[in-house]
């Protein structure tokens, strides 16, 4: 993994159970040492297309967009235990964030389009099938999975107090 000095970054901590961390460095929310995995596309047999977005995945092969753990704090128990604690905020759909593989140093942008992938699974970012076929074009949604760092440009400002250590 590339190293990336989070010691002058103000740490978002969310509730702790989160298996990462993710800082705030200047206007962005940086993670690092991340794990990615795949989701969507025609072929995904747990994915029916829909995204919290509206944008599907299905019928569009050449999305190259994200899902991200996004802070849930309503009542719906399911999602509460998926998202629940998340150390990153609400952000608007199709904020960008750039993802950068952590053995190569290469990188794309990838759009916000979804939420998730969900506390249980350990993961920090699912990326779209052609995401992830930017790093490895033999990925499918079940045979991908990429050491990580992403950094969500502009996404400080939708920090709330609560959140930052």
């Amino acid at each position: 993994m590339l190293p990336i000095d989070t010691s002058s970054m103000t740490i978002l901590r969310g509730d702790g159970t989160w298996p990462w961390s993710a800082w705030i460095d200047g206007d962005d929310i940086v993670v690092v040492s991340a794990r990615a995995t795949c989701f969507g596309g025609d072929a995904d047999p747990q994915d029916d297309g829909s995204t919290a977005s509206g944008i599907s995945t299905k019928g569009n092969p050449s999305l190259i967009g994200c899902a991200l753990p996004l802070i849930y704090t309503g009542a719906a128990k399911s999602l509460l235990a998926a998202l629940g604690g998340s150390p990153i905020p609400r952000l608007p759909w199709r904020t960008p964030v750039e993802v950068t593989e952590g053995a190569t140093g290469k990188t794309i942008t990838a759009i916000l389009v979804d939420v998730g992938p969900a506390k249980r699974t350990g993961n920090a970012i699912d990326l779209t099938l052609a995401a992830a076929r930017k790093f490895n074009p033999n990925a499918s949604a079940t045979n991908f999975e990429l050491q990580c760092s992403y950094r969500i440009r502009g996404a400080a400002k939708y920090c709330k107090g609560g959140s930052v250590a």
